[in-house]
C-alpha cells in the first residue's frame, strides 16, 4: 500500500546531500529545493508526503500532495501516516526497555510468556532475542511456510502454526538473519502477554506518553480483529494508495497479513519528528500550561484564528521557538 509513510528517511536522504559545511549555512529555500529533489522522485498521481528536516538547530517541514484526493484534502504536518515497519524499533526498544529493568531477559524462550507454544515443537528453542533481531529462523509471513493457508491469520491460526513450524538448515534459530515480521508479530504478543497489557496501551504508557510523542499511536484493540485508530486520529490519517493512483481501503485502514487485536500498525505525523516538541496543531490554554508541558523555556505559545469550531477558543503552541531539551526522534 503506497502511503508514503517513509517522510523521515526522504528527509534524511535530503540533509545527506548537503555537504557538512553547505547544510550548516544553507537557508531554508536551499533545503526545500535539496528535499523537494529527492522527494519528487518519489510521489505518484495520488498521495503525497510529510516531510521534516532538522538541520542547524531548526526543524523545517515540508508538505507535498493531497492527504485524500476525493476530499482535496491537503497533506499538513499533522497528518498521520502508517510507520510499517517502523514499528519494528519501537517493540525491540519496549524488549529492551524491559530487559533494562530485569523484567525478562533476552535468553527467556517464548514458550515462556505464549504458553500454548509449550506444547509446539522447535518454536520452544526460539528466544525472545532471536525475536527481536531477525535470527529466529522464522520466514517473513507464515505463507511462506504453510502456502496453502488462505485469508488472514487469527490468533489460533497463527500458534498452530507456529506450534507445527521445524527449523531446518536454512532457518535455524540464532544461525541465521532473516528478516521477519512473523517474528515481530510474535514478540509483541509476548510482550502483551508478559504484561498482560494490550501492546497500544503498554507501547503508550512506556514510551510515546514519557517521551511527549503524542501523535504517534497504536490502533485501540476492539473484540476482535486489529483493531482501530481512536476517532480523533483516524481524521487525521491519510488515504493510502497504490502506484496506480487507486484508493486501499480507508484512511487508518489496517492491512497486512495478521489480524486479532494487537497487530495494527502504528501511525505518526512528521510533526513527531521535531525535537521535544508538540504535535503543531496542539493545543495550549495558556502559555503558562504549554512551557510546563513541553519543557520550553521560552514563550512558546500564540495566539491562533485556526480553532476548531467545533471547541472553545483557546492557546496553540507556536512552531518557531526552539525547544530546551531533545527527544528520540519516532
Amino acid at each position: 500500500m503506497r502511503v508514503m509513510a517513509a517522510a523521515v528517511t526522504a528527509a534524511a536522504l535530503a540533509a545527506a546531500a548537503m555537504p557538512v559545511a553547505t547544510a550548516a549555512r544553507a537557508d531554508d529555500a536551499e533545503v526545500e529545493r535539496l528535499v523537494r529533489q529527492h522527494v519528487q522522485p518519489m510521489l505518484i498521481a495520488a498521495g503525497g508526503m510529510a516531510v521534516a528536516v532538522h538541520i542547524d538547530g531548526r526543524t523545517l517541514f515540508f508538505n507535498y500532495g493531497l492527504a485524500d484526493v476525493a476530499r482535496k484534502e491537503p497533506i499538513t504536518s499533522d497528518s498521520l501516516f502508517n510507520l510499517a515497519s517502523i514499528g519494528k524499533v519501537f517493540l525491540a526498544t519496549l524488549l529492551a526497555q524491559a530487559v533494562e529493568r530485569g523484567e525478562v531477559a533476552l535468553d527467556d524462550p517464548v514458550a515462556k510468556y505464549v504458553t500454548e507454544l509449550q506444547q509446539g515443537g522447535d518454536i520452544r528453542n526460539v528466544t525472545l532475542g532471536e525475536l527481536a533481531t531477525h535470527t529466529s529462523g522464522l520466514h517473513r509471513t507464515p505463507q511462506q511456510y504453510e502456502p496453502a493457508h488462505r485469508g488472514a491469520y487469527k490468533l489460533p491460526d497463527f500458534i498452530r502454526y507456529l506450534n507445527s513450524w521445524k527449523a531446518d538448515d536454512a532457518h535455524m534459530p540464532g544461525k541465521q538473519d532473516i528478516y521477519s515480521n512473523t517474528g515481530f508479530v510474535l514478540l509483541s504478543l509476548t510482550l502483551q502477554r508478559r504484561f498482560n497489557t494490550p501492546i497500544a496501551n503498554l507501547m503508550e504508557a512506556r514510551l510515546t506518553a514519557p517521551l511527549g510523542m503524542s501523535s504517534t499511536v497504536m490502533p485501540v484493540p476492539t473484540a476482535n480483529a486489529r483493531g482501530q485508530l481512536a476517532g480523533a486520529f483516524r481524521r487525521r490519517a491519510v488515504q493510502g494508495y497504490n502506484f496506480d493512483a487507486q484508493p486501499v481501503g480507508e484512511p487508518g485502514n489496517q492491512q497486512g497479513v495478521f489480524n486479532w487485536p494487537g497487530t495494527g500498525q502504528m501511525y505518526s505525523s512528521s510533526a513527531t519528528w521535531r525535537p521535544s516538541s508538540p504535535p503543531i496543531s496542539a493545543r495550549c490554554r495558556t502559555s503558562a500550561r504549554c512551557r510546563r508541558r513541553w519543557r520550553w523555556r521560552s514563550r512558546a505559545c500564540s495566539r491562533s484564528t485556526s480553532v476548531s469550531p467545533r471547541r472553545s477558543p483557546g492557546r496553540w503552541c507556536a512552531t518557531a521557538t526552539s525547544p530546551s531539551s531533545t527527544r528520540t526522534a519516532g
